[in-house]
């Protein structure tokens, strides 16, 4: 006679997952363990921690209320950002992360709001539960800068390549 399990999960199949820790774990707890493994080829945004934009970092119009940033004002803090970044080093190698190539890409909102897109060196890095928070941290610091998300990318690969002159210098890599 076969009991429930074995029925769902027939002879030679692998039971990958226990159903009744499933059942007991909030459903939020799930999506965020799937969303955090950040694997080859999967693109995954930072969930939100909850705290919402700081309206008071932006300029204010006339009659005292928040503004949108102006084009040039949204390019002093693009400029701003990538001075920031460059003061957030990979912890084993003693070059920061701009120079080193693991930024993909930064935007900068009229409403204060950056998106980075950025990599580390290898999916196994044992940086990549920290690393991303440090820059958010790191940039919401910033005046003008209301909120700050960190995209972990993994496509594509990083290399030797992607590092600037001066990264390749400090290493010795030509």
């Amino acid at each position: 006679m076969t009991n429930e399990t074995e029925k769902q999960h027939p002879e030679g199949a692998a039971k990958l997952v226990d159903p009744e820790l499933v059942k007991s774990l909030p459903p939020m707890a799930v999506d965020q363990s799937l969303s955090q493994r950040n694997a080859p080829g999967q693109t995954t945004a930072k969930p939100n921690q909850g705290t919402p934009p700081d309206a008071a970092k932006l300029p204010t119009d006339a009659t005292g209320r928040p503004r949108d940033l102006t084009p040039a004002e949204a390019k002093g803090v693009n400029e701003a950002v990538i001075e920031k970044l460059k003061t957030v080093f990979d912890p084993e190698i003693p070059v920061n992360i701009y120079e080193l190539g693991l930024i993909y890409g930064v935007s900068v909102g009229f409403k204060g709001d950056v998106h980075v897109r950025m990599t580390l060196t290898s999916p196994a890095c044992p940086v990549a539960g920290t690393l991303p928070g440090e820059v958010e941290s790191k940039l919401k610091q910033l005046d003008r800068v209301t909120d700050a998300k960190v995209e972990l990318v993994w496509d594509p690969p990083w290399n030797k390549s992607m590092m600037s002159e001066a990264a390749k210098l400090e290493l010795n890599v030509m």
